[in-house]
């Protein structure tokens, strides 16, 4: 088992969240970062030497980062530019931690799931970290043990909208992603954690979304979007996706089986949400929920990044690289979640129709 790994980060607006949680990790060392922004950079750099990291090389070109001796590489760079630098840092030798959407298209799927085939000896995971947080885990327990009975539906929300008092023309930078993706498209928050308990995967879809325009000065973005998908289990999933709704920021989970259903607490923020579940192995709760106090962490695990699911998310990614393990959100978990996001919008506009997803 390798003892130490020497990672690097590409992206450092999101990617600085993510790598920051390993710099005391015993089996870890940030050693390398890198973006082309250089203000990003600074703030990066402050974030790293405050947390402890003082040592780092920081590079604006990634191909001299994969030149150096790193092991691992965390992708964090804008959303739709992730599997060409999945498919740089393996052909480097490199293993590689993925911000998500993993794939932004069915060509980006299958070029994914070949890069990953083409280096076995390579570790490849999708940082999904929704699929960390503590509650998520305590369904999948529940579900594995037969709690919920057979899952017959389950529903997941991800609303994160700008306050409209803010709204201005240089929100983002021309051309940036979010001025343009279909909000359907990053569904894997809501999704991933769904399929990742369940064990299941999607294989249609039907989507709609709304013409209603929230944001003035991205006019094109398809803000809001609903997609109604059937598992391969039989099962139907409800995904909705809200960049453009008057509410902050929330994530909103359910899941309904044949022997009982659970779902997380609306009136809060999921950092702060504990789950009520009916449950036919507890009596009286049919009529009554009863409440899981867990929310986003168990209560002797540190708060960060996300509820700290992302410290959670990368000393996984380590671990799999130090014991050559393969990852429970490898390269298919990467495709079946954000795959149907793609084939969602897709639907959408042709009105609704019901496509299939296809298994890459």
């Amino acid at each position: 088992m390798k003892d130490i790994v020497k990672y690097g980060v590409i992206g450092l607006g999101r990617g600085a969240d993510v790598a920051v949680t390993g710099i005391g990790n015993p089996h870890a060392k940030l050693v390398a970062a890198c973006d082309y922004n250089p203000e990003i950079m600074a703030k990066a750099k402050e974030t790293f030497e405050k947390a402890g990291c003082s040592d780092c090389q920081y590079f604006e070109d990634f191909d001299q980062m994969l030149n150096t001796d790193i092991d691992a590489v965390i992708i964090a760079t804008e959303a739709i530019k992730h599997v060409p630098f999945v498919i740089r840092a393996m052909e480097a030798g490199k293993h590689v931690l993925c911000e998500i959407p993993s794939v932004n298209s069915l060509e980006e799927a299958k070029a994914l799931k070949q890069a990953v085939k083409s280096h076995p000896e390579l570790i490849y995971m999708a940082g999904e970290n929704c699929c960390y947080w503590a509650f998520i885990e305590e369904w999948k327990k529940m579900h594995e043990k037969g709690e919920f009975g057979e899952i017959v539906y389950a529903e997941a929300e991800y609303l994160h909208a700008l306050d409209p008092d803010k709204f201005a023309p240089d929100n983002y930078p021309k051309n940036h992603w979010r001025t343009f993706q279909p909000a359907i498209h990053y569904l894997t928050h809501e999704l991933g954690p769904l399929l990742y308990l369940m064990n299941d995967y999607c294989v249609s879809v039907s989507c709609m979304e709304p013409e209603i325009s929230y944001n003035p000065y991205t006019p094109g973005r398809k803000e809001c979007g609903i997609a109604i998908l059937k598992t391969a289990k039989g099962a139907v999933i409800r995904i909705f996706i809200s960049f453009g709704a008057y509410t902050h920021f929330d994530h909103n989970y359910r899941v309904c089986g044949t022997r009982g259903t659970v779902e997380t607490d609306r009136l809060v923020g999921v950092n702060n949400a504990v789950s009520y579940a009916n449950l036919y192995s507890v009596p009286g709760s049919f009529k009554e929920k009863i409440k899981i106090p867990v929310t986003t962490r168990y209560p002797e695990e540190e708060d960060g990044s996300h509820g700290g699911a992302d410290k959670k998310m990368l000393a996984d990614f380590i671990e799999c690289v130090r014991a050559n393990r393969a990852p429970k959100l490898d390269v298919d978990f990467a495709i079946r979640m954000s795959l149907p996001g793609i084939i969602a919008h897709r639907s959408a506009e042709q009105g609704g129709a019901l496509l299939e997803i296809p298994q890459i």
